[in-house]
């Protein structure tokens, strides 16, 4: 299995679309998504061994730079990425929800990989630019203390660069709110 992620976020269409043949001619890599996201933007995520995808970041990156928006490598990717990027968690359990909302898709990948790597909680939604304005969100869920944390370690990334928009917990949500979210 793939080790490693990379996650491109492009100005324009066109760079983006002619970047997911540089990646893949690149490195070892695999396209796991590509596509166009509002408003107007491309966005490419990949997955391969940690030094596949730095490589493709790095050519990537040279290749393309002017038109790159925001860009991420993240190493030892948990699982639980995939299938919030494909909205198929399964969480049985819903306790408090942490919301995060960035205004690029690698630092709401990064924002995901972050919670669930510090605390114990679960990723419900990863919400990738479409519809949305392009805006991203990650939905959590998990106890109060872990969403917390889990929020804190989440935002770090978006903040530092000024691609956080916002970010929410709810402790013990209505369950009307887990049937608008899930």
């Amino acid at each position: 299995m793939e080790k490693s992620i990379g996650v491109v976020e492009f100005r324009s269409i066109a760079a983006g679309i002619s970047a997911v043949d540089i990646i893949v001619k690149a490195s070892q890599v695999k396209i796991l998504d590509a596509k166009t996201i509002c408003p107007g933007k491309y966005y490419i995520i990949f997955a391969g061994m940690v030094s596949a995808v730095k490589n493709s970041m790095d050519v990537i990156e040279s290749e393309s730079g002017s038109f790159i928006i925001d860009s991420v490598a993240i190493p030892n990717v948990y699982p639980q990425i995939f299938s919030g990027l494909n909205a198929a968690s399964d969480v049985a359990d819903l306790k408090s929800i942490g919301v995060i909302e960035t205004l690029t898709s690698p630092s709401i990948i990064w924002a995901a990989d972050a919670a669930i790597k510090a605390t114990d909680i679960d990723i419900i939604e990863i919400r990738i630019a479409r519809a949305l304005g392009g805006k991203n969100i990650c939905v959590i869920n998990g106890q109060l203390s872990d969403v917390k944390e889990s929020v804190n370690a989440a935002i770090i990334y978006a903040k530092d660069r000024d691609f956080l928009v916002d970010w929410q917990i709810i402790a013990a949500p209505h369950e009307d709110l887990y049937r608008a979210v899930l």
